[in-house]
């Protein structure tokens, strides 16, 4: 019981940090909805799960092993990270346009398909670009295998729960933010959320380049 409110806190502390999932999400539910930016998530959840696997299959203790590769995955990461940054800062920087309507005058609320299978690349690169997500995941699980339990199986059990609290917490921020719309859909406002978007994946794409 203990070890399993453990698992639940410090997953949750973790999960709810702020860092560039939450970031891309936020900018996609601002600019369509929480129905077209869902994929996006989907797309977090399938990185983390393809990224847990590997690790448990020993992917985490190779790139720990071999520095220069991890460094080759941590500077793609980094560039990643980058467009995204300089994307969105070129976004905050243009001339305001007019706002589209809401969420809800829109003739389709589910975005086109090619728009869904979009924001699923984006947030399975997202996700997939950062090698520490497994290499995290891989040392942070482990500890809360209970007692007499096999490690394998604990491990995998646990990143599925994991994952589950991932994907809660990410519908549930893509609700705060569409109830939070109406009041960020002004030119200045997405401006604002572009510039602090552009913040966020910058920041976190020096931290990855540089190890921290």
């Amino acid at each position: 019981m203990i070890n399993a409110l453990a698992f639940l806190t410090s997953s949750l502390v973790v999960i709810m940090a702020p860092g560039p999932d939450l970031a891309l999400i936020t900018r996609l539910v601002l600019a369509g909805s929480p129905r077209t930016a869902a994929p996006a998530a989907f797309g977090m959840i399938a990185a983390g799960a393809a990224q847990a696997a590997l690790g448990a299959l020993g992917l985490a203790a190779l790139l720990a092993a071999r520095p220069d590769l991890f460094t080759a995955f941590r500077w793609a990461g980094a560039a990643v990270l980058l467009v995204w940054a300089y994307r969105a800062l070129r976004a905050a920087l243009r001339p305001p346009e007019p706002v589209a309507p809401g969420p809800e005058e829109r003739a389709e609320p589910d975005g086109p398909p090619h728009g869904r299978r979009r924001a699923f690349a984006l947030g399975l690169l997202c996700t997939g670009s950062n090698p520490k997500v497994g290499i995290f995941l891989m040392a942070f699980l482990p500890q809360f295998v209970p007692a007499g339990m096999n490690p394998t199986a604990g491990v995998v059990v646990l990143a599925c729960c994991y994952l589950v609290l991932v994907l809660g917490w990410l519908l549930t921020w893509m609700r705060l933010v569409h109830r939070l719309a109406r009041h960020l859909n002004s030119a200045s406002a997405q401006r604002l959320t572009n510039g602090l978007t552009a913040a966020v994946f910058g920041v976190f794409a020096v931290r990855l380049a540089l190890g921290g």
